[in-house]
């Protein structure tokens, strides 16, 4: 099985965490959840091979690091970026594929192994979710061209509806640390308070991260003067 992992530009990334982090600080996050999610992968037992696709130069120097192939990303679309880098896969003779984003620094080992154990023989899809259950944050698939991707809004149900489409195994899997994907900052508020080693929260500890983050209030019991 191939492991495609699909990277925006880092200056393009986490923009809804500018009021958290400086430019420079969010180009610094990308790189270093890259980074844990291409360790994971390196090593993981099931995963065969890995391709980055991206149009990021310093992805392609974090390929090389973790022995992955680098794809340059022809469309600046995350949909067309997964297909891509899965007809990559499908030339190496891979008839599987693991997709994860380049933004979720908890996945692990174990997870994958997880996720790939669940993947039952034949014509399948195997979905994992984000936090809210909107978002498509693992995905594998059998065989790899099956179905035509639909990252965005509500992906995980246009994957599911293409999976039933395709007269597929449709599987869902909740795994706790795949489906956290930092984009906000209550994103990292949860990381933060994760008890799972990353680079990604050793980094974010060593600019103090949480003394930024917004107070939490509770609407419920006002406090009155």
């Amino acid at each position: 099985m191939w492991a495609v992992v699909p990277s925006k530009q880092f200056g393009a990334a986490k923009k809804r965490l500018a009021a958290l982090l400086s430019e420079a600080e969010r180009v610094a996050l990308a790189e270093v959840m890259l980074r844990d999610v291409l360790a994971a992968l390196q090593t993981s037992s099931v995963v065969e091979g890995i391709v980055v696709v991206s149009k990021e130069p310093a992805a392609q120097r974090l390929a090389s690091e973790y022995a992955a192939h680098y794809l340059q990303e022809t469309e600046s679309d995350l949909s067309l970026a997964v297909a891509q880098g899965g007809a990559f896969a499908t030339e190496q003779g891979a008839v599987t594929m693991l997709m994860v984003p380049g933004d979720v620094p908890l996945l692990c080992a174990s997870e994958i192994q997880v996720l790939v154990a669940q993947h039952r023989p034949g014509r399948t899809l195997t979905l994992v979710s984000d936090r809210e259950g909107t978002g498509t944050n693992g995905l594998v698939i059998s065989p790899i061209d099956m179905i035509k991707f639909s990252y965005g809004v509500n992906s995980f149900n246009l994957h599911r509806e293409a999976g039933n489409a395709a007269n597929a195994q449709v599987v869902s899997v909740a795994l706790e640390g795949l489906s956290l994907d930092i984009d906000t900052p209550e994103d990292v508020r949860a990381l933060m308070a994760y008890d799972r080693a990353s680079a990604t929260f050793d980094y974010l500890d060593e600019i103090n991260v949480v003394s930024r983050l917004p107070h939490r209030h509770n609407a419920r019991y006002p406090v009155f003067s």
